[in-house]
């Protein structure tokens, strides 16, 4: 049997249990949406504080608040850079501290304000990137008030490219180094002088040689040769052709080689000759007249009626132009001031007893002197008449023919 009674109350019981079993399922609902809507709001940001590095997770979207968030201030000078951050989407934050660096070079220390992360990029903000920090590795943090010793620079000059760089290197840098410093390249063949290997020296001056290399094709003249024969039909001094030379040709190929514009050396490469050249035959009179002849018709280079332009000079036999007063010459032959006129010569370039006609007058080679009597037609005439008369006569040019060679 049922109770009737009872009935209506289990059933607003069971309702009241429903009711609440369905408002802790909503309140369970909202508290999770909003707590994951929460969360999905939130992203991460990486901020770069002068080279370290930190990643927050924020929901902020100015980069101030961010950085405020995160305990960071900036300071009057510090600069931000936010051009790799997107708001509400992540990226990185950075920020350039201004900090004084002292920078200490024998007993001087100078202040600078840089920006720099490291000690390396700090020299080289300041513009010693050519030093070395002698208490810090290049890639040691920058922080405020820090001293950093470096070594003295070592001045040098650079000279490359029609330009002049005026440089200051670390005391143990080489030329190579130098030309990094200035931003100076080689090519394959180029090359300094000094060596690239060079330790620098303050004071030094660096040269860039630049080697250019071109070919160069050309028409060039094969000058004739001469054959010289005497005729003793003919006096000393006279000549005649029997053969007249021609000059021949020929086309060459180079290869030349340029340091800095300027011709180092060139290298023939090939050639032909398009004509060649006509010797030229040439007879000299021999015939010597009161010289009498040896039968000589050549030595060392010279030739019987051969015609030298030459320069004259006078001496006597007193100790100023010889040295000495006993009138000996070099061939034995004896002179003295007063004596008649023998037509003696002393030079360096003839043999001994040569007889050599001096603008038509015939002169024998029996005296020797100093280096300037060895160049080619340099005669010193001999002059009986004295020291005053050598001065008045002074020097001269003349026309020299060799008339015999030797004794």
């Amino acid at each position: 049997m049922i109770n009737e009674t009872a009935a209506p109350s289990l059933k607003r019981a069971a309702r009241l249990a429903a009711a609440a079993v369905i408002s802790f399922v909503l309140i369970f609902c909202i508290f999770a949406t909003t707590a994951f809507a929460g969360m999905a709001m939130q992203y991460d940001v990486v901020i770069d504080d002068n080279g370290a590095q930190m990643t927050v997770a924020t929901e902020e979207t100015e980069p101030i608040d961010i950085l405020s968030e995160a305990n960071l201030t900036l300071g009057e000078h510090d600069r931000l850079d936010i051009s790799g951050f997107t708001a509400g989407e992540g990226g990185i934050i950075i920020i350039d501290r201004l900090n004084t660096v002292n920078i200490e070079s024998g007993s001087v220390i100078t202040e600078y304000q840089v920006y720099a992360d490291t000690v390396g990029e700090a020299l080289a903000e300041i513009g010693l990137d050519g030093q070395k920090a002698l208490n810090y590795e290049d890639g040691d943090a920058v922080h405020d008030g820090m001293v950093v010793r470096v070594s003295a620079p070592v001045k040098v000059t650079l000279y490359a490219d029609s330009n002049t760089y005026e440089l200051g290197a670390a005391d143990d840098a080489t030329v190579e180094d130098v030309l990094a410093l200035a931003g100076v390249t080689l090519g394959a063949d180029d090359y300094t002088e000094p060596q690239l290997g060079t330790t620098v020296e303050d004071g030094m001056q660096i040269t860039v040689m630049r080697v250019t290399t071109e070919t160069q094709t050309v028409t060039e003249t094969i000058k004739h040769s001469t054959k010289t024969k005497t005729d003793s039909s003919m006096e000393i001094g006279e000549s005649r052709i029997e053969t007249k030379g021609e000059d021949g040709s020929r086309i060459v190929t180079y290869k030349i080689t340029y340091v800095n514009g300027e011709e180092q050396s060139r290298k023939e490469l090939s050639s032909s000759t398009t004509k060649k050249p006509v010797t030229e035959i040439k007879y000299v009179g021999s015939k010597a007249g009161d010289v009498k002849p040896n039968g000589v018709q050549s030595k060392n280079g010279y030739y019987l009626g051969q015609k030298i332009t030459g320069k004259y000079t006078h001496y006597c036999a007193c100790s100023i132009c010889c040295g000495k007063n006993d009138g000996m010459t070099a061939s034995g032959k004896k002179i003295y001031n007063g004596m008649p006129n023998p037509y003696y010569v002393a030079c360096n370039w003839l043999p001994m007893g040569s007889v050599i006609q001096v603008d038509g007058v015939n002169y024998t080679v029996v005296d020797r002197g100093g280096s300037g009597l060895s160049k080619k037609g340099r005669i010193d005439i001999y002059t009986p008449e004295g020291h005053a008369e050598c001065y008045r006569r002074g020097t001269g040019k003349c026309e020299i023919v060799i008339v015999r060679l030797g004794w």
